[in-house]
């Protein structure tokens, strides 16, 4: 079993890249002219996904490493050589920066830099949640997307509660593998029983998403992260209290 520990050292490594390319978007922005839309979106265009690229690298290598050690921490015998997965393509960034240079035309052009910010974050730590998540499909196990900090967000805590199901990006499905900008899931390798982390309780989680979709009254999962935010507003971070 992978130590408690383990997991929070991995995810402020995580944290501490988001931050460090968060803040390197941040000054790239400010040296920008934002009276000038089309050059200030062409320089992005050039500049977000070269940084992506970059720390998306570093964060596939921290995940190679990790998995190393869940590999260790489980007793893994027989030689496997874990490989770091691909950055995200180049075209989803552009499409993300165009997106949000749309701003860049209104009376708020400062506006365009919080969508890249929350973007970039996403786009960074992909690559590390794919190379976990690849690895344990070529080595014939199960993964599972188990929350970390303080707390989650309904949604996350939704696909958590799903347990160590995930085999593949395809058995994950659609949610399984979406991730948010600002996300502290992490995707931890479960071969066997003993390799779920301390304080992950996906039939905790499964039983209050089994409350929320009764409230919902929907199998839509958006309708049912709404219903558990309101019914366990503590748990979550995006809690909504009604009184």
């Amino acid at each position: 079993m992978v130590e408690r520990a383990q997991l929070e050292a991995f995810r402020l490594a995580n944290n501490e890249l988001s931050r460090m390319v968060k803040a390197e978007l941040a000054a790239f922005f400010a040296s920008l002219n934002l009276d000038r839309p089309e050059a200030t979106r062409d320089a992005l265009l050039a500049f977000v996904p070269l940084l992506v690229d970059q720390y998306g690298a570093v964060a596939g290598t921290m995940a190679a490493e990790f998995y190393e050690e869940m590999r260790a921490a489980s007793g893994a015998t027989g030689r496997f050589t874990v490989m770091a997965a691909a950055g995200v393509p180049t075209e989803a960034v552009e499409a993300k920066v165009r997106y949000a240079a749309g701003h860049l035309w209104t009376p708020e052009p400062a506006a365009a830099l919080a969508p890249l910010l929350g973007a970039t974050d996403k786009y960074v730590k992909q690559p590390g949640r794919n190379t976990i998540a690849e690895n344990a499909d070529r080595e014939g196990v199960r993964y599972a997307r188990v929350p970390t900090g303080a707390k989650t967000c309904s949604w996350c805590l939704i696909l958590a509660s799903r347990d160590a199901v995930y085999k593949s990006k395809r058995s994950a499905g659609g949610d399984g593998h979406r991730y948010h900008g600002d996300c502290n899931c992490q995707v931890v390798r479960i071969a066997k029983q003993s390799d779920y982390p301390e304080g992950y309780l996906p039939d905790d989680h499964y039983a209050k998403y089994e409350h929320a979709r009764k409230t919902a009254g929907s199998g839509n999962i958006k309708d049912i992260a709404a219903a558990l935010r309101r019914d366990f507003p503590d748990l979550v971070n995006d809690g909504v209290h009604t009184h």
